[in-house]
């Protein structure tokens, strides 16, 4: 068994994904928002109002967290929540235009760091690690999703 972590593109995936987040972490402290909430907030922005359990889902967290990070987004004005139409106990979440400003600061400070990350590779280059990168987490999602349903049949 090799025992070298030099050798595995986890390990490597870790540092580059280490690097990534304290940057953006670092970035967006200037404008006093965490990495879950700009997510939130370019989810917001690209697909227009969201259900709090889409929003959710979309960010793979859990329901708690999402309610803590829509809190904070309230309380900073950078997003509402209202109920649905249909049914109220389900919650809209939807931004406000001082949301939707911070959403396109944050953008140019994404871009930045895609920048400087990617500087050095080709176009061509940057295609074929998004589509490993996709690949791989199709993998992981698979091999999630095969392991759920191995769960449910013990305890059925």
């Amino acid at each position: 068994m090799n025992r070298e972590m030099d050798e595995f593109v986890a390990y490597h995936m870790g540092l580059v994904t280490h690097f990534i987040h304290n940057n953006h972490s670092h970035k967006l402290s200037d404008y006093d928002v965490t990495r879950a909430q700009a997510k939130a907030l370019y989810l917001l922005s690209r697909f227009g109002d969201l259900t709090q359990s889409e929003l959710q889902k979309r960010l793979y967290i859990k329901a708690s967290t999402m309610n803590g990070i829509v809190e904070s987004m309230l309380k900073k004005d950078l997003i509402i929540r209202s109920s649905s139409e249909t049914d109220r106990r389900t919650k809209v979440i939807s931004l406000t235009a001082a949301g939707a400003d911070l959403e396109e600061k944050l953008w140019l400070e994404i871009n930045t760091l895609e920048k400087d990350l990617m500087e050095g590779f080709s176009k061509e280059e940057q295609s074929l690690i998004i589509s490993w990168l996709k690949r791989m987490k199709t993998n992981l999602e698979e091999k999630s999703l095969q392991k759920s349903k191995e769960k449910e049949g013990e305890t059925e």
